[in-house]
């Protein structure tokens, strides 16, 4: 009878082990993901669903909060170690998780992947503590500025369409002849270009006059130095000078200027192409920003890119990046990236399905070769938010009449100097 309770206790023990055993083989990853746009959750849900079908020891659940919101809730999660295992990173504030220590550094694993299917030109801005660092996100879409022009108008003034090799004065000169008083009332109720002092407008034209944003250190401002004074100059002269591009009060109230078939051309973000075809009647077309004159005729142009970022905290790096590589590859449909946006996936931004042969602007294919042509140095210092909120407002402060512009510029770059050094 002994002998029967010992062999009955010790199977009663091997079938614990066995089951505990069997507990840890068939562990599920449950993974937290958090993205800034609500309006696709369902969208995102069922890619994750699908995904999961694929992949049955790893689920995902999806969360969201509108932009504002989002970067609250990621700063607080942050400081109580509890992050999301997948989270939406924007190029702005990649570096200041990385120095946080929140974001897991993906370097090695990127290293392995076949580059040549996506577009790593989108790569560097990603990286930390500077251009040259280690990555810490990795994109699902890509986007960068190019130049708008209003057929309808280059077409009633009779002028040809502008060209990748135009130059800034070459700009001038159509904003000057498309600006125009239609009505007869004394003033300028058509103009040239349209711009309010927004990075998308501001930038491409500091890098495509050989400069960047900052030194790269990213311990100064740069956007102050000569070459990028003219650029800023040029901008700000445009509207008061010339008064070829409305003024703040002009455009007081209108979110997206260029939609009203009121201005010419304009320089933005290749996100605007689906807001100019829900938004513009009129058609319109798409080409390079134009160059300066310090540029040597070398175009750099200005991009970044929308990124996913893992947790330093998961417990589960390995099915967090799968899910990752998933949503960054050929497992995201075109459809789910906005127009202008260029999936990272090469294959995908080749398909017709991208290009969009049928839908204007007809040549939709030159935001790919701009996609190219971002430089190795373009990236997004430190302290970018309060930073760049500084150059924005400093910018229209110029152009309100409220301040000289090198004494303007001089107190910038002090400003700006002291978030950079505070945010190394």
């Amino acid at each position: 009878m002994k002998r029967l309770t010992f062999v009955l206790c010790l199977l009663l023990i091997t079938i614990s082990f066995s089951f505990a055993a069997g507990q840890v083989e068939t562990e599920k990853a449950e993974l937290r993901y958090m993205m800034w746009d609500p309006q696709i959750i369902e969208k995102e849900q069922a890619l994750a669903d699908k995904f999961t079908q694929e992949h049955p020891d790893i689920s995902i659940n999806v969360e969201a909060a509108a932009f504002g919101q989002f970067w609250e809730k990621m700063q607080a999660m942050a400081a109580g170690k509890n992050l999301p295992d997948v989270f939406w990173m924007s190029s702005g504030y990649v570096k200041d998780y990385a120095k946080m220590g929140a974001i897991l550094d993906i370097d090695d694993r990127v290293n392995k992947l076949d580059q040549s299917k996506y577009f790593p030109s989108a790569f560097n801005v990603l990286r930390a503590p500077n251009f040259a660092g280690k990555m810490y996100a990795f994109p699902w879409a890509v986007v960068n500025c190019i130049s708008y022009y209003n057929i309808r108008l280059f077409d009633e003034a009779g002028l040809a369409y502008p060209t990748d090799n135009w130059t800034w004065e070459d700009m001038r000169k159509l904003a000057l002849k498309l600006t125009k008083d239609t009505d007869g009332d004394g003033a300028a109720d058509q103009w040239g270009y349209s711009m309010w002092g927004r990075y998308t407008h501001l930038y491409p034209y500091v890098f495509n006059n050989d400069e960047n944003l900052t030194d790269d250190n990213f311990t100064t401002l740069t956007v102050t130095s000569p070459k990028g004074r003219e650029a800023m100059k040029f901008l700000v002269d445009l509207i008061v000078k010339d008064k070829a591009a409305a003024t703040p009060a002009q455009t007081k109230g209108i979110s997206k200027p260029f939609s009203t078939g009121k201005f010419a051309m304009t320089t933005e973000g290749s996100w605007r192409i689906d807001t100019y075809r829900s938004g513009l009647k009129d058609p319109f077309g798409i080409v390079q920003v134009p160059l300066g004159p310090k540029s040597g005729g070398k175009r750099v142009v200005y991009g970044w890119a929308d990124a996913m970022s893992i947790s330093a905290f998961t417990k589960h790096a390995d099915a967090a990046w799968e899910w990752m590589m998933y949503m960054t590859g050929p497992g995201r449909p075109v459809d789910s990236i906005l127009g202008g946006k260029v999936p990272i996936w090469k294959a995908a931004a080749l398909s017709d399905t991208w290009l969009e042969a049928d839908k204007l602007p007809a040549n939709k294919k030159l935001v790919l070769e701009a996609l190219e042509l971002i430089g190795p140095k373009v990236t997004m210092p430190p302290g970018y938010e309060e930073w760049n909120n500084m150059i924005q407002s400093d910018f229209e402060k110029i152009v309100l009449g409220e301040g000289n512009f090198d004494q303007v510029m001089d107190e910038l770059q002090v400003k700006v100097d002291k978030v950079l050094a505070r945010s190394k």
